[in-house]
């Protein structure tokens, strides 16, 4: 089965109806606005223990007021972890996070096909995205591989390292967040990105 009638996961999943203890109150922490449960969650409803800590780890990296990344370039880095790892669900949610935030819709797009088809060093060459692309992609491929010249590289096109260190946050992160949804064979939801999944602190 497919879309909606498709199962959440591979795994049983314990729906918000059925939830009690620490699984309801874990639910209740991370609910949207709808009062709604994303899949995501659901689908790690057998280790209720996790999902505070993963939400917590998740909201600290991406939507912290004090991560000085623009929005949109703290998503595109996710999205490219997500893409690297072939997470569908994770690229489509992110993906369309980076739409939301940036000013031009039609250059956030245009960005967002070239993670999938592996053109966007022609795309952004010379840019500050470039370099921070460039760094996410060898951190997660090729993680033994990181030299010290590589945090260079990002000072160079004019990073922090503040800014650095919540790129490699959010690149880990999502390295994390790409082997949950794959490994549990985690559906997409009825709603994609933060338009529709807002929690108060969401990039609001």
């Amino acid at each position: 089965m497919t879309g909606k009638d498709a199962p959440i996961a591979w795994v049983e999943v314990i729906g918000q109806d059925a939830a009690s203890g620490e699984l309801a109150a874990a639910y209740d922490a991370v609910k949207g606005t709808d009062g709604r449960v994303e899949n995501l969650y659901l689908a790690m409803s057998q280790t209720p223990q996790a999902i505070g800590p993963a939400d917590a780890h998740y909201r600290a990296v991406l939507h912290n007021p004090d991560n000085p990344l623009e929005p949109w370039l703290a998503e595109l880095v996710a999205t490219y972890v997500a893409v690297l790892c072939g997470s569908d669900y994770a690229a489509q949610n992110h993906g369309e996070n980076v739409c939301l935030h940036h000013p031009d819709k039609a250059a956030a797009r245009a960005m967002l096909a070239a993670l999938r088809d592996d053109s966007w060093p022609g795309l952004l060459s010379g840019t500050p995205a470039a370099a921070a692309l460039a760094y996410t992609r060898k951190l997660t491929v090729e993680p033994a591989l990181m030299r010290k010249e590589d945090i260079a590289a990002l000072r160079a096109a004019g990073f922090g390292d503040k800014s650095i260190s919540y790129i490699v946050q959010i690149a880990a992160s999502f390295a994390y967040w790409a082997r949950i949804t794959n490994g549990l064979g985690t559906r997409l939801g009825d709603t994609v990105g933060l338009a529709g999944t807002a929690r108060k602190g969401d990039g609001e």
